[in-house]
């Protein structure tokens, strides 16, 4: 049987071509597209899954959220927000494409946080989807920080150089000096009146209804 040498070397060139692109292409997938961070999707829709998320940082919380509402994201963050979105991004959240949306907010109190009693859980949940949050002490010289015990607490984390940018651009109307002065020196949470307070007068001076959403604008932890 005659078997054509030329036919067969035709093969075997189109066979090592195959290969070969089939090898870059999963060094591609691998170590090009591959490598970029991509976003995790937590789940937030029903009470079981907010506290099983809670529970895969190690907390324990009583069974029940001890407070539901509706929180307004500002339009545009004033210093203090924007160290507040510093911590999540942080933790791999960012509130900054939620920016003058309506999240719920759902409060729990940990039951197991090491030498504190009064420790809240803050969950934000847009759609279904968790979007941020964190832990903080509601003691007068409480603390603030991500879902886990060692994220970085508020103050600590820097705004993006993109944020900072555009909280210059935006001023800081409505905001006290006093409390932008209290947040740098100190890695606790500004109390929440003076920060609610700030973000409340922003929202009217850049002529945002918040009536009209039925939510509360301002803050969207305690």
């Amino acid at each position: 049987m005659f078997v054509s040498m030329k036919a067969s070397r035709k093969r075997i060139i189109a066979f090592l071509v195959l290969a070969a692109a089939v090898v870059a292409a999963v060094a591609y997938l691998r170590w090009g597209k591959g490598t970029e961070p991509q976003a995790q999707t937590f789940t937030g829709e029903t009470n079981e899954e907010r506290v099983a998320f809670l529970q895969s940082f190690g907390w324990q919380t009583e069974a029940g959220p001890a407070e539901t509402r509706e929180v307004m994201i500002p339009a545009q963050f004033n210093d203090v927000y924007q160290n507040y979105n510093a911590m999540q991004q942080a933790q791999g959240f960012d509130l900054a494409p939620y920016a003058g949306e309506v999240v719920t907010q759902y409060k729990y109190k940990v039951t197991n946080y090491p030498g504190e009693t009064e420790v809240f859980a803050t969950l934000l949940v847009y759609g279904r989807l968790i979007i941020g949050g964190d832990l903080a002490c509601a003691e007068a010289n409480g603390f603030m920080h991500g879902f886990a015990a060692d994220s970085a607490r508020y103050g600590e984390a820097t705004p993006r150089p993109e944020a900072a940018s555009s909280a210059l651009e935006s001023g800081t109307e409505g905001l006290a000096s006093s409390d932008v002065e209290s947040a740098a020196a100190e890695a606790t949470p500004v109390p929440e009146s003076s920060v609610e307070s700030a973000v409340t007068e922003e929202s009217v001076a850049s002529g945002e209804n918040v009536e009209s959403t039925g939510a509360e604008a301002g803050w969207p932890t305690d």
